[in-house]
């Protein structure tokens, strides 16, 4: 950011306007339960051991044992329960089977994961993972439902933050599985992303979004927080893009303006700004001075003014020394010196010192309003604390002779005059101002009463008899 502030134009009192990419360039962080919830595929995955009405299925592969009609009803009654969301009732009707020893493993294997299935829907999630761990131990249901299991399992590891665990599951998970879908890769590369494997994370993150017409908010959010962090600030703009498109909030448009302006593309920056700022995103006071300096950066100050006036107007923009100061700037920059007058003056007012009231009379010289320059720097002078006391003597001097005040310019190049950096300037005016004023002297020099000589006596004092300094009688 350093070569930014040495190429920005320069206030008049020689300051860089500020820019800061703002809201910051990280993107929003969801929580890991919005994240997994987000995904859709938490627990109870219909592809699992279960008919379409909820009920337990019998196997249709060989290679797993066979459920017994006991047990397939004690099951269904179980899982009707479930569905009807009568959680104490299901539970009591598994813990009836589970300790049967008529139950063999692809049998206990399914009770252990309908247990999982009821502490997942009350968010019971360190007992959930426990009966699904135990069901996958088993290794005895078929080849989906096992896969079911595991990725449960693996999910509730990134919702209980064991990121380790988590990525350990889905790797085995994604060997076994022809055809991941989005949701897979996108909590696999939270896991990865919070192990720190960014790279790995990030192919698994643009899957997610590439296999999807419509990307998931959190998908993207997850890729870019990988480009921010890697500085790739050209891929972190794509995401960015996205996501102004699918889901257009404030944040989004702010970090997109932000990405651009640290990557060093001004014009960008300032162009996804105003777009926001003309599509209503952009309602705070913070956000609209940002997009006035901005204005300001790309010498477009006709536009900042124009932004600022309309803020303070509707008082989004508080009136404060500094924000009428930026919009005298702006309008000072723009060539229009009527209208920077007002919002310097109020500036000013407000000023703990007197350096605005001199740019204040730096206006009014240019407009040739002498008085009121006058007035301005006599302010300026009073209330002291000046950068450069000199050139505010200088400058009254001028205005003074500009309006024929010559004895009051006199005086303000004689004070200027004292000063090291305006002792020339002063001197040369004084010189000028000296010739103005020699036959006014000289008029005056001609109306004075003759004396008698060089060593006249002065006038007599009432009652003195002769002339004074005569020797007595």
């Amino acid at each position: 950011m350093g070569e930014f502030l040495s190429r920005q134009p320069r206030r008049s009192d020689g300051a860089a306007y500020p820019f800061h990419p703002s809201p910051s360039t990280r993107p929003l962080q969801t929580s890991l339960l919005a994240a997994v919830l987000l995904a859709g595929t938490l627990l109870l995955d219909p592809s699992g051991a279960r008919g379409q009405e909820g009920a337990p299925v019998k196997p249709k592969t060989k290679r797993v044992q066979a459920v017994s009609d006991w047990t397939f009803k004690r099951l269904n009654l179980a899982h009707e329960a479930i569905a009807a969301s009568q959680f104490d009732e299901a539970m009591a009707k598994l813990d009836d089977l589970k300790d049967s020893p008529r139950l063999n493993d692809h049998e206990q294997a399914l009770v252990w994961q309908s247990y999982g299935y009821v502490y997942g829907m009350q968010e019971k999630y360190e007992e959930a993972t426990a009966a699904f761990e135990k069901s996958l131990a088993k290794d005895a249901l078929p080849d989906s439902a096992q896969a079911n299991v595991q990725f449960n399992v693996a999910q509730l590891y990134v919702l209980r933050e064991r990121y380790a665990d988590a990525v350990t599951v889905f790797r085995d998970w994604f060997t076994k599985t022809p055809d991941p879908s989005s949701d897979a890769h996108y909590i696999y590369a939270i896991a990865l992303f919070h192990t720190g494997d960014k790279e790995e994370a990030l192919v698994h993150g643009r899957a997610a979004v590439e296999r999807a017409k419509v990307p998931k908010e959190p998908w993207l959010q997850l890729v870019l927080a990988v480009y921010v962090e890697n500085k790739q600030y050209g891929d972190a703009t794509a995401a960015l893009e996205a996501l102004t498109a699918f889901y257009p909030k404030k944040i989004y448009w702010q970090q997109l303006s932000a990405v651009h302006a640290e990557a060093g593309d001004f014009n960008k920056a300032l162009a996804v700004s105003a777009i926001a700022y003309e599509q209503g995103v952009l309602t705070e006071d913070k956000e609209l001075r940002q997009l006035a300096q901005l204005y300001l950066y790309n010498r477009i100050p006709y536009q900042a003014a124009l932004v600022l006036e309309k803020g303070m107007a509707e008082g989004v923009i508080p009136e404060t020394a500094e924000t009428w100061q930026l919009l005298a700037d702006a309008w000072v920059l723009a060539r229009d010196r009527d209208k920077a007058e007002k919002p310097l003056e109020q500036a000013a007012a407000r000023s703990a010192n007197g350096e605005l009231y001199f740019r204040l009379a730096q206006v009014q010289v240019d407009r040739e309003n002498w008085a009121a320059a006058r007035q301005s720097l006599a302010r300026a002078l009073e209330k002291g604390n000046l950068s450069d006391p000199g050139n505010a003597q200088l400058l009254l001097g001028i205005a003074c002779a500009s309006d024929s005040k010559w004895q009051e310019a006199r005086q303000a190049f004689q004070a200027a005059a004292s000063h090291e950096k305006t002792a020339a300037a002063a001197t040369a005016w004084l010189t000028e101002v000296d010739a103005e004023l020699a036959p006014e002297e000289d008029g005056a020099a001609e109306e004075l009463p003759p004396t008698e000589g060089a060593n006249a006596s002065p006038p007599l004092a009432p009652g003195d008899s002769g002339l004074a300094g005569a020797p007595p009688a």
